[in-house]
Parts: C-alpha cells; structure tokens; sequence
C-alpha cells in the first residue's frame, strides 16, 4: 500500500496549530520534528552522553507531518497555506510543502537491509531475517525497528563477559533488558533460568518475542519494572546494559540480589563516568575485569564475600 508523507515547515511557535490543520484536512495524526525539543532537552537534562557540537548543528526550523492516502487531493490544504503564508505573521514559518509518496511495504522493511550477523567467540548474533551457516551457538534476533540486534559496542561488550562465564544450571537476572539479547543470550549458554526485566512495555514484549524465537521462553521471566526490593531467590549473574547514573542506583539492589561470588556484567558507561562507578562498586564488589569498544567501557564484577 502506498501513502503521502505531506510536512509542513514552520515554526516551533506555529506547530501545534498546523498539527490540527493537517488533522482536519484528513491526516489520522501529525508528527512534529522540532529542533528546539532537543535543544530544551539538552539544557534540562544532565546526559551521560551528549556531543557538545550537537547545539551548533540543530535545525532551526520545525516540520510538521501528516499522512494521506495514495488518490488525497492537496488542492485545498495547499490553498489554506497559501492562506496563512499571506496573512504575512512571520510566526508562521515558511509553510512550505513537501509530499513524499512511501510503498509501506518498503519502508517498514528497509531497516533489515543494514544488519548482518554478529560473530563473538562462541556466538553468532543472527537477524531473524538472515540465514547464517555459522556453527557456533547462534542466538536469533528480532528487533522490530525499535531495538538492536546487537551490534552496539556496549551490548558486544556484555555478550563477550557472558560467553567467558559458566552459566550452566545458573540463574540470571538482565536488568533493563531491551529486545531480551542478553538473556535470551545467557538462556542459549546454558543458564537454567533468566529474570528480565524493563521499565518500557515494548521493551518487554520485544524480550517475550525473541525468547520465544531462540526456544528459551520457559525458562525467561520477564516483566514490566526491574529487580524486586527484596529477592528470594539470589542470582549467579546480573547483567545490566544501562547508562551510569542507573547502574549506580541499582548497586545495592544488584549486591543484595547476588548469589556470594556473583557476578555483575555490565556496560553502558561512557570514558567520563568510569571513575564514579567504579567508587560506587568497589565498595561491594571486586573488579574483575574491564574492557574498552570506542567510546564506551563495560566491567565484570565479582560480589566480594563481606561487606
């Protein structure tokens, strides 16, 4: 099926009411693209990653979207913005217009074509879609196009730290699980059950999918939030690809929850942050090992027997 992709450029100002005027010439929603969010963003939030160059690059404007079907007659909302073009309130923007014909079928599928299977020591990351002759342990993956399927560093980075770890008959907990990589990952190693969890609904359904897809779902748990107060049951292993200030949060959680001489996989952290959480887990935990992809580092560690 195909559809018009119509946008609109105007003002931040002006995006609110243009978003209504796409909905009343016919548009089921609008979407709004305005470089000043992400410049107030920017201001009110203190990001463990942000380039600092990224201020300088934003676009002025703002673009308005809306979507129509293949046979729409634009005639009429040309004229309404030729309308308010004339009315000369510099608010307004430009209102130019831009109409862009999409094949759905193509453009919900031109995402896959940039993924390839992923080659570890023991493990083959493999896109639904793809086949692989690899005989390694091959752990299938599919993201929709919210999720990865692995090829960022700091998900690699995690993946290297369980494959060196004996999982056998263990129980795992991956915190902030994602599309489930990691725990459908540690269920394929051997681990004889896996807690995941995420505070993103579709996070969760994107781990229901994927343990179901690698044969592992009975043996996943996998919820809405994160690791409960108090666990019953401790964990050999937890992993945790999230940014600093979480991983630093959950540090007493993640020392409580362990089995004695567990261990905590985790990467998320930029070069800047190293440092604060490595005082935040040295306090409880043994730093086994640390490893460097680009710009980001990820660390083993060990829960040390007495606090």
């Amino acid at each position: 099926m195909k559809y018009y992709k119509a946008t609109v450029t105007t003002t931040s100002d002006f995006a609110d009411t243009l978003s209504v005027i796409l909905i009343d010439f016919g548009s089921s929603g609008a979407n709004v693209a305005d470089g000043e969010d992400i410049r107030r963003v920017l201001a009110e939030h203190n990001w463990d990653y942000a380039d600092e160059s990224l201020l300088s690059k934003i676009d002025p404007h703002a673009y308005v979207s809306g979507y129509y079907p293949e046979d729409f007659d634009f005639a009429p909302l040309a004229e309404r913005l030729n309308v308010l073009r004339s009315e000369g309130d510099p608010s307004v923007g430009s209102l130019e217009l831009h109409l862009q014909l999409i094949d759905s079928a193509d453009y919900e599928n031109e995402w896959k074509k940039y993924y390839a299977p992923i080659e570890l020591d023991s493990l083959v990351i493999v896109p639904e879609w793809l086949d692989c002759d690899s005989k390694k342990l091959q752990v299938r993956i599919d993201p929709g196009m919210a999720f990865g399927t692995g090829s960022h560093e700091t998900t690699k980075l995690c993946l290297g730290f369980l494959e060196h770890i004996s999982l056998a008959g263990k129980r795992v907990a991956d915190v902030g699980c994602g599309s489930g990589i990691l725990g459908a990952a540690a269920l394929k190693l051997g681990a004889a059950q896996c807690f995941l969890a995420d505070i993103d609904a579709q996070a969760v359904e994107a781990a229901k999918r994927n343990c179901a897809l690698n044969g592992v779902m009975e043996r996943a748990e996998i919820i809405q939030g994160t690791l409960p107060v108090k666990t019953e049951e401790k964990f050999a292993v937890i992993v945790a690809n999230i940014t600093a200030d979480v991983l630093i949060g959950l540090c007493e959680s993640f020392f409580g929850a362990l089995e004695s001489d567990g261990y905590v996989v985790m990467s998320g952290i930029i070069h800047s942050r190293v440092e604060d959480v490595k005082a935040a887990y040295l306090r409880h935990f043994a730093l086994t090992e640390q490893k460097v992809d680009g710009e980001w580092v990820g660390f083993l560690w060990q829960r040390k027997e007495s606090r």
